[in-house]
């Protein structure tokens, strides 16, 4: 089996709304029935409110969370273009200065219970003593799952990717274990047919997208040490961070491409996550993380 540790490498596919995210608390494995509504918040030291909405103003980004989670929104001219890489933001800036504003934190590894993967090969990770390793059989349709020591943990039958592995990431944080994979889906419209990936985030086996009624989740990984991931729901993509949901609504993110797509697949590291999303017809490229974090 090997083991892949992502350094920054990503940018993971398929946005000028001025409305703030709401943001939404649910438990971090089990579902509870409808979930509460708590209010965003501009500084992290604020109490959350009772459920309502804010508006903030671009110029109000970044906006900084109660957890110190950073989320930094540019929008952009045009969709960016690739090979080479051209972005045209619209906030006063250079493309340089926006790449560059956080440029250190991209240097900061991945901590080592965080394993990334796109090639044909497995993922383990420790978790305490005991070896977890992720692992896929099969062709067309096959089987992914993961062990503990080499005794089954868990498995899951699904559609494999033609070209690429189903198992996207192996991670552990706390006394949990997360597994994200990548399904090969398709529709079909006559005879018109899409095909797709599908990205689906368990952890300690069971599905964020079966407990919550995501149509996708996709990019697990730590920031500052704390759960992260992307979810779509209704639509609309969010994030998820430490058990609050953060309702961003964006359209789609580039992930999960290859070749010179991959371009625009988010890029991860540390404390921070870098990607393109669109929101209607305006195109963003967005910053998340906890900066200047004493667990840096």
């Amino acid at each position: 089996m090997k083991r892949f540790l992502m350094l920054c490498v990503c940018f993971l596919l398929a946005a000028c709304n001025t409305a703030g995210p709401d943001i939404t608390t649910t438990p971090t494995l089990e579902p509870a029935g409808p979930l509460p509504t708590i209010t965003p918040t501009v500084t992290p030291s604020q109490t959350p409110l009772p459920p309502t909405e804010i508006t903030l103003l671009p110029s109000s980004t970044p906006w900084v969370l109660d957890s110190g989670l950073s989320i930094e929104e540019h929008p952009l001219a045009s969709r960016p273009e690739i090979e080479p890489l051209i972005l045209l933001p619209l906030d006063g800036i250079t493309q340089e200065q926006m790449l560059d504003a956080h440029a250190a934190e991209y240097q900061k590894s991945l901590r080592p219970e965080s394993y990334y993967g796109v090639s044909g090969g497995s993922l383990w990770v420790m978790q305490g003593n005991s070896k977890l390793a992720a692992f896929f059989t099969g062709s067309a349709q096959g089987t992914v799952g993961v062990t503990r020591d080499g005794q089954a943990l868990f498995s899951k039958d699904i559609n494999l990717p033609p070209a690429a592995s189903p198992i996207r990431v192996l991670a552990v944080y706390d006394d949990h274990w997360v597994l994200e994979i990548a399904k090969f889906e398709k529709i079909e419209n006559g005879q018109d047919v899409k095909y797709f990936y599908v990205g689906e985030v368990f952890i300690d086996g069971k599905s964020v997208n079966e407990m919550y009624g995501y149509e996708e989740s996709f990019a697990f990984q730590t920031i500052n040490g704390r759960p992260f991931y992307f979810y779509k729901m209704d639509g609309k993509i969010g994030v998820s961070y430490d058990g609050v949901i953060i309702p961003l609504d964006y359209d789609d993110i580039p992930h999960y491409g290859c070749c010179s797509a991959g371009a625009l697949n988010p890029r991860i590291a540390q404390n921070i996550i870098g990607f393109f999303a669109w929101r209607g017809s305006q195109w963003y490229y967005v910053e998340i993380g906890v900066f200047d974090s004493p667990n840096s």
